[in-house]
């Protein structure tokens, strides 16, 4: 079958909806489909992907994921291809939903994957007239022959703009990838990985870090990712007096970002809010180790607390530091939420999570 990955969020930009389709496209590829994967135009050498890559020019060219896609351009790429699916990844953002329009027009078949969810997304009275007012999305959505959501908070959240049935499909990772041969438990390094924004909690990871290096002198706080709230995590790191316990690591290679996942101890992911499903997650868990996160969204979807991990409700900076202490503490209760988390992964590997996504296609 030939299949085009269409969708706004690719490599140079970071993030769940980008490793989603890197990780499809490759599952496909290993499954005999030929895949290409199109995308806005940006810096960045798609040759050491080694996967099918065709950028298309914005109509403004300033290199934000919401510039508009040259039309015609992006027609013109897809009847080149010639696909039999064109697949949308993310379903409020412009090369997304041009594609299941132009496939529309060709008479090629669409499935659009939302990944995204906005705050208060399951507050009926504020979305239901709100997907009205936004009526432009309500009519590029229906254009879709499937719909898909990674989680039921995402389905939830697309309900609002279509009538049509929507499926869950959650999102995959190669668990031999992540896999450790041996997992250890140093009782002191806890690992982030994520944008930093506003969203994604930092500031209040920091100021529970500040409680367990209290109570875990040791203990060791690595940031991993960027964006523009580095500057301001740098600030609380110092104020806070934390600049011996946390290293602020940037952006890293696959190779790394593997390595720094199985070697630690507890992984966190403190968001506020917009999480819609939380692939940093599946990550930690097949990496054999145990996760804290914020109760909303997805993740609590993902994350059976007290069993495969711990969710405590954001902002909650007691209960966040009392669940890193505790695990940090407890090595036997590590062993026990790792073992019941690497369980609970395989179901989200690749290998199994291709085969629900291609029956969408079949059908």
């Amino acid at each position: 079958m030939r299949v085009a990955l269409c969708s706004d969020y690719f490599y140079p930009k970071i993030g769940g909806v980008t490793t989603h389709i890197e990780g499809l496209a490759r599952a496909l590829e290993e499954r005999g489909h030929e895949v290409v994967i199109i995308t806005k135009k940006a810096r960045f050498s798609d040759k050491k992907l080694g996967l099918n890559v065709i950028r298309v020019n914005p109509v403004f060219k300033t290199s934000r994921i919401l510039d508009i896609p040259q039309a015609s351009e992006l027609e013109r790429k897809i009847k080149r291809f010639k696909p039999e699916v064109i697949h949308a990844h993310h379903a409020f953002s412009p090369i997304s939903l041009l594609s299941i329009s132009v496939g529309k027009k060709l008479g090629i078949k669409t499935v659009l994957t939302n990944h995204s969810i906005q705050f208060f997304y399951d507050v009926d009275y504020l979305w239901k007239p709100s997907s009205y007012v936004l009526f432009p999305y309500r009519e590029y959505i229906n254009n879709a022959d499937e719909i898909i959501a990674v989680s039921n908070a995402a389905a939830k959240f697309i309900s609002y703009f279509t009538s049509k049935k929507i499926e869950i499909i959650g999102n995959g990772v190669n668990v031999s990838e992540f896999s450790p041969k041996v997992k250890t438990f140093d009782g002191r390094s806890v690992l982030f990985v994520g944008r930093f924004t506003y969203r994604k909690g930092i500031h209040i990871l920091l100021k529970a870090f500040q409680r367990v290096k209290e109570e875990v002198k040791h203990a060791h706080l690595t940031l991993v990712g960027s964006g523009y709230f580095s500057s301001v995590a740098e600030l609380l790191i110092r104020a806070l007096n934390l600049s011996k316990h946390v290293s602020m690591m940037g952006c890293v290679k696959k190779e790394k970002l593997v390595e720094l996942y199985q070697r630690s101890h507890v992984f966190v992911l403190p968001s506020l809010y917009g999480e819609s499903f939380g692939t940093v997650l599946l990550e930690a868990m097949a990496s054999k180790t145990p996760a804290v996160a914020s109760e909303h969204g997805g993740i609590k979807e993902v994350i059976i607390n007290g069993k495969t991990g711990f969710t405590v409700k954001k902002d909650e900076v007691n209960e966040f530091s009392e669940k890193i202490i505790e695990l940090l503490l407890n090595p036997r209760l590590s062993r026990k939420i790792s073992s019941a988390a690497f369980r609970e992964v395989r179901k989200y590997d690749w290998k199994n999570v291709v085969k629900k996504i291609e029956r969408v296609y079949r059908r």
